[in-house]
């Protein structure tokens, strides 16, 4: 019989998930809302601060799917056990779901740290379809874990185990990857970096300038390439925007800048 080190180990993982399809579908893509967007003062909408939060809240699913893998290598002698499968299948569907119940019930309601659709008059319908959805995880976690349900196909094996560790843990690499072809960057320069440095570090790159809030040292260039953006953390830059969808997550709140946003403009 599968041992409850394999079951925990699939539910955290479960967790770790849901919480990255939550971060990066509903906060980079999408861009429905942040970790914070539900609350008010000034502090909560700054771009700095809410980047910050999201950071951290992905930083924390990082390390709970970490701990998740190491129980899984922790009980990979059970992997071989009949119904090993069945038992990881199951525990990643009810971590999946139980995290959707927590995120609506603690996060929406209780705390009010945000809603689904932020600004929609219509933002409780979402919540309690968000809550639905994590009753229904649960419930076909519950299903595929009964001890006389049989699913098709053999043990889950060493190799599986392997390759669904290495999926989960690129699945975030992959994410902050940035595409090769041209487009906007976004990139936070540290504070002590003046502009004249950022302009020059634009030019380099051959970048033009779209935007900026010089009094946050927040820039985004139009590049031709951008992995040439890579060489702005050897000057100054903090954060480089990676995202597959524009500006990703920095697009949702853009900064009062001095410069247009609509439009690239030449030095």
């Amino acid at each position: 019989m599968p041992s409850r080190t394999l079951r925990g180990a699939g539910f955290l993982i479960g967790v770790a998930l849901a919480g990255f399809l939550d971060g990066i579908l509903l906060h980079q893509v999408l861009q429905w809302h942040s970790l914070l967007s539900g609350l008010d003062g000034v502090a909560y909408q700054d771009l700095r601060f809410r980047m910050l939060a999201d950071g951290l809240f992905h930083a924390v699913m990082y390390g709970v799917g970490l701990i998740g893998l190491g129980m899984l290598f922790m009980a990979r002698r059970d992997l071989s056990v009949e119904g090993s499968g069945r038992t990881v299948i199951a525990a990643v569907f009810v971590g999946f779901g139980c995290w959707h119940l927590l995120d609506a019930v603690l996060n929406h309601w209780i705390l009010g740290l945000h809603h689904i659709r932020e600004g929609s008059p219509n933002w409780l319908v979402w919540d309690l379809a968000f809550f639905a959805l994590g009753l229904a995880l649960v419930a076909a976690g519950l299903w595929v874990g009964r001890p006389n349900q049989r699913l098709p196909g053999p043990p889950i094996g060493t190799g599986r185990a392997f390759c669904l560790a290495v999926l989960t843990t690129g699945t975030g690499i992959a994410a902050a990857t940035p595409l090769t072809s041209g487009s906007n960057v976004t990139v936070v320069f540290s504070r002590t970096v003046p502009p004249a440095e950022v302009i020059s570090a634009m030019a380099a790159i051959d970048g033009q300038l779209v935007w900026a809030a010089a009094e946050a040292n927040i820039w985004t260039f139009a590049v031709p390439d951008r992995r040439a953006a890579w060489q702005l953390y050897g000057r100054g830059a903090v954060l480089v925007s990676g995202s597959m969808f524009g500006m990703g997550c920095f697009s949702s709140t853009p900064p009062d800048g001095i410069y247009p946003r609509s439009g690239p403009t030449s030095l």
